[in-house]
């Protein structure tokens, strides 16, 4: 044999095996791609499942009533409202900034 076609067989082997190492990042890639795909399908469930529980978990009849129930608070009244006026302030309090 020639140099020049042991040198064009190496090459062509090189080639070759160059491709079959592309195909099998390819095949990895999409593999990766499809777990990522995947997960992110599930994090999307997750999130839909999440913002059903805080919409019924938000109605204000229920947080009233956990409200009464559980922590034993009453509804606010005129009877039973203090008002403060800013002569009974101390000074540092009213000069808190507030939101």
């Amino acid at each position: 044999m020639s140099k020049l076609n042991v040198f064009l067989l190496v090459l062509v082997i090189v080639s070759a095996l160059g491709v079959v190492r592309m195909q099998y990042e390819a095949r990895r890639s999409f593999t990766a791609l499809d777990v990522e795909r995947q997960r992110t399908q599930q994090l999307q469930l997750d999130e839909d499942r999440l913002q059903v529980e805080v919409r019924t978990l938000s109605v204000p009849e229920r947080i009233e009533s956990l409200a009464r129930d559980t922590l034993g608070m009453q509804p606010v009244t005129p009877g039973r409202t203090d008002y403060v006026s800013a002569a009974h302030v101390p000074a540092q309090a009213l000069s808190i900034p507030t939101r």
